[in-house]
């Protein structure tokens, strides 16, 4: 029997459940961006600095069941939400991928 360890017993990747997250998250904060300083109509993005991204990051734990390191975190932030949804999906997957292999290993 192997050690359980909380992790799911089918693990594929919630891709779909993790950009969600992102993005709600980014959207959220926009909104109280938005009420904090009123910006012109044409400013639709939030500003995404470390502090939002460990928010994020936050969120997406408890999503996925795991910590994620704080190398995620980049300084200064990112410039557009685009940048950050595909950085921290691919950052997320690639460490969902490593326990994946982990978990597999240890089952055998």
């Amino acid at each position: 029997m192997g050690v359980q360890t909380g992790f799911p017993a089918n693990p594929g990747f919630p891709a779909k459940d993790v950009e969600d997250c992102i993005r709600d998250a980014l959207d959220q904060e926009l909104g109280a961006q938005t009420v904090l300083r009123p910006r012109t109509p044409s400013a639709c993005e939030p500003e995404i600095d470390s502090l939002v991204v460990v928010e994020i990051i936050c969120a997406i734990e408890e999503i996925i069941g795991v910590s994620l390191p704080p190398t995620f975190v980049p300084r200064g932030g990112y410039d557009d939400i685009e940048a950050c949804v595909a950085d921290l999906l691919a950052e997320t997957r690639a460490v969902w991928i490593a326990l994946v292999k982990e978990e597999e290993h240890h089952d055998r």
